[in-house]
């Protein structure tokens, strides 16, 4: 069992290793190419492709209860098409990232394979997932930020193409971990539970998420253009962003075992408060420091140990993957509204007044999801 949880950890690693590298070159990529209404539309777009495709592929994985192919499936794919990016029109690049996130969008049965490697502790192993795509993920952009010089963007330099083909080469080595894990057997007499019952049970949990992700792009759709203008160059941002995945993999299992021990519900409380005070923070300074600070808070990590531990705690296992997917489609759907509008918003406000924006929107998610989910 043991070498099946490091197998699967080290394919999370890899994949977010491929998040961390994407959200830094395409969202600067991007950048170069056009201006904040593009990146709003590079970042939010395809967001709604992803939240198709969690869909999708969860009711795929339920059907063919196989969650396991889906995900190396929807891993092979998306990888591939990292290949074409360096040399794609603004245009052309929302297209194919469109293409592409409809296929991550499977990639959320990651968390639904691991929910059952060890259902005795599984806000611990969710912890552990946790801490794999957060280092994943900081060492990614880290890389990103390294690899390309910031001038270098909007051209097919040999520095972009490498770092978008190493990207597709570590997200098809992933695939190795995957392929590890053991699906748990389903039996017949559980195929007709209605889905229906346990999606309004959740009801509130799926509504703060979707405010509290379209707050947070008011900030992180466009975090690495930010953050490298502050800190002087895209070596400085990827400092940050290193040292914010660092944060995420050193909190992540003490997080998840204090999840198995409290109730749920205070993750989605504690997160949401950080989400509030790092949108104040970015709204009252520009200091680099400052804003790295609030930038490393455990944001992401802590929201979805308890709201995913959520999930795994309402609805049974067969159920689960279209659960799992729903909860990321909120989340994205919040991403998707929230990126494309702030892309708007700073063609003729400045960032601190967006960021008091997103610092609202945080408030409302943190009134909605204060109380108890069971």
């Amino acid at each position: 069992m043991q070498n099946k949880i490091t197998l699967a950890l080290f394919g999370a690693l890899c994949y977010n290793i491929t998040q961390g590298l994407a959200f830094t070159i395409v969202r600067l990529q991007a950048n170069a190419l056009g201006d904040f209404r593009t990146i709003g539309l590079v970042v939010g777009l395809p967001n709604f492709a992803l939240v198709a495709g969690s869909t999708f592929w969860g009711i795929v994985a339920d059907r063919w209860k196989n969650r396991r192919e889906v995900v190396v499936l929807c891993a092979i794919v998306s990888a591939i098409l990292y290949l074409p990016l360096p040399w794609l029109s603004p245009i052309n690049l929302v297209i194919v990232r469109t293409i592409q996130s409809f296929f991550l969008g499977g990639m959320v049965q990651i968390a639904t394979l691991f929910s059952e490697l060890d259902p005795k502790a599984r806000a611990t192993l969710m912890g552990r997932l946790e801490s794999a795509l957060g280092f994943g993920w900081g060492a990614g952009a880290f890389f990103g930020g390294v690899l390309v010089l910031s001038t270098d963007y909007g051209l097919a330099t040999p520095s972009v193409i490498l770092s978008f083909f190493l990207t597709a080469a570590i997200g098809i080595f992933a695939v190795v971990g995957y392929m590890s894990v053991t699906e748990r057997s389903v039996s017949r007499e559980d195929e007709d539970l209605d889905f229906s019952l346990y999606f309004w049970k959740l009801a509130r949990l799926f509504t703060t998420t979707f405010i509290l992700f379209m707050g947070y792009m008011f900030f992180l759709s466009f975090s690495p253009v930010y953050l490298t203008e502050i800190a002087g160059s895209s070596f400085g941002m990827g400092i940050i962003v290193l040292f914010s995945g660092i944060i995420h993999a050193i909190v992540a299992p003490y997080a998840g075992r204090l999840v198995d021990k409290y109730p749920r519900e205070l993750a989605i409380r504690i997160a949401c408060s950080l989400v509030l005070l790092s949108m104040v923070t970015y709204s009252v300074t520009e200091n680099v420091y400052i804003v790295a600070i609030a930038f490393v808070l455990p944001i992401y990590m802590t929201y979805f140990l308890g709201a995913r531990s959520i999930v795994a705690d309402t609805v049974p296992y067969q159920l689960r993957a279209r659960a799992m997917g729903l909860l990321s489609s909120f989340s994205l759907l919040g991403s998707g509204f929230g990126s494309i509008l702030v892309g708007e918003l700073l063609l003729y406000f400045d960032y601190q007044r967006v960021f008091q924006i997103g610092a609202f929107i945080s408030l409302i998610a943190l009134l909605v999801g204060w109380n108890k989910y069971q």
